[in-house]
């Protein structure tokens, strides 16, 4: 999600770099979940395992439901922690409580946002603070993705915020917008990421999380400048944008064979080009990404959702709602009370995803406590407070994405 589509701030304190520490060198180790690849226009398993909460053979067709976290993407850049979605002391219970609260809706994929300034501790004028960046954030994300492996849950990584030398930390709004992938830092970010998790086929990358830039060409071949932060004293900074082809040879150059999501423009929900553009990949293992908000973007009815998107399955590719959400308010009066959303667009959403052939796959944002009332700053799946003492469920909305998942996986 991008700060312009309204951002939740989320629940969850976790993390610091004794307990990091301690659990490195994760990625490679045996998981529960099972290997996951793209075979024609759907995901298979590659191996037997737990899928959520369901028992998997080897090469069958699976359809990945889920959820996003929060946190990951922003936290480190203040130096107290790593996340906001995880309320417990720093152990890897604490890791647990949240997989086993997303087991108990039937999750079966969860998505990590994340910083690529945290993940290589980007020197700058404003740097991410050392105790949440580089080793202890790297460390971090992996240990997390190695509890909700065991636990039968696929993981999903993608380059969610990033700037390099021009990242300025107090403004929560140009930290969430980040135009696209950046030459300076992006391809040693996946260099990176994908030399970390190429022993671990249940995870899946995502190059980008919503690029704002406008040009498919150069969304797929890099070279042109695009409009980056604004610093404080109001001038903007620009950088060259590195495109989606240079970073699939990168991560393939490292051996990992994980299926990488491209997402599409205009926050990910502009997908009409996206066959024209689509980088190739030796492995075939490019996944088409989608994004959801019924917020005035360009394809958020279920006509254009099977033109567009059904045509995208139809030549050959999967494709994943990786991001949706509530965003529609239910009106309130003081005595009320909070009544969260209810506009009926994820029933609609879910209806067409789930009559689909191959069905489509979707992942709500976020599990999260609400501290946004009526999904005014973004849509929340649990209650408060923040961080919760339970996951509940929180109404309309949050009760709605539980017993859907409850009852189709």
């Amino acid at each position: 999600m991008n700060a312009t589509v309204r951002r939740p701030f989320g629940i969850v304190r976790v993390l610091r770099s004794t307990v990091l520490l301690a659990m490195a060198a994760v990625a490679s180790a045996q998981t529960s979940a099972p290997g996951i690849a793209v075979q024609g226009n759907q995901f298979v398993t590659t191996s037997a395992g737990t899928l959520g909460v369901r028992s998997v053979g080897a090469n069958v067709p699976v359809v990945l439901r889920g959820v996003n976290i929060t946190g990951s993407e922003y936290e480190c850049l203040q130096g107290d922690s790593v996340w906001d979605t995880i309320p417990s002391a720093e152990t890897t219970a604490a890791y647990q409580s949240v997989v086993n609260a997303m087991l108990a809706w039937h999750v079966n994929v969860v998505r990590l946002p994340l910083n690529e300034d945290c993940w290589l501790d980007v020197p700058s004028s404003s740097p991410p603070p050392a105790a949440t960046s580089g080793a202890n954030y790297v460390n971090a994300i992996a240990s997390f993705i190695q509890v909700a492996n065991a636990s039968g849950l696929i993981a999903e990584v993608d380059l969610h915020v990033g700037a390099g030398p021009e990242l300025v930390k107090k403004n929560s709004n140009n930290i969430d917008s980040y135009p696209a992938m950046d030459t300076n830092y992006s391809g040693t970010f996946w260099q990176s990421v994908a030399t970390k998790f190429a022993g671990n086929p249940a995870v899946i990358f995502n190059l980008t999380n919503e690029p704002e830039i406008t040009s498919w060409p150069c969304y797929l071949n890099g070279g042109c400048s695009t409009k980056g932060f604004t610093s404080p004293n109001g001038s903007s900074n620009y950088w060259t944008v590195l495109g989606t082809q240079s970073v699939v040879n990168t991560i393939r150059a490292t051996g990992a064979r994980n299926p990488i999501i491209i997402a599409g423009l205009d926050y990910s929900n502009q997908l009409n080009d996206w066959l024209s553009y689509v980088p190739s990949d030796p492995d075939g293992q490019i996944v088409a990404g989608i994004h959801i908000y019924f917020d005035d973007l360009d394809c958020e009815d279920a006509a254009c959702w099977t033109s567009v998107f059904g045509g995208i399955q139809s030549a050959g590719y999967p494709i994943v709602v990786d991001e949706t959400g509530e965003l529609d308010k239910v009106k309130n009066t003081p005595a009320q009370g909070d009544t969260g959303c209810g506009s009926g667009s994820e029933q609609t959403l879910t209806a067409w995803a789930d009559a689909q052939t191959p069905q489509v796959g979707y992942w709500f944002w976020a599990f999260t406590s609400v501290d946004w009332k009526n999904c005014t700053n973004g849509p929340d799946l649990l209650e408060g407070p923040n961080p919760p003492a339970s996951f509940t469920a929180w109404p309309n909305y949050g009760t709605f994405v539980e017993s859907h998942l409850q009852s189709v996986q």
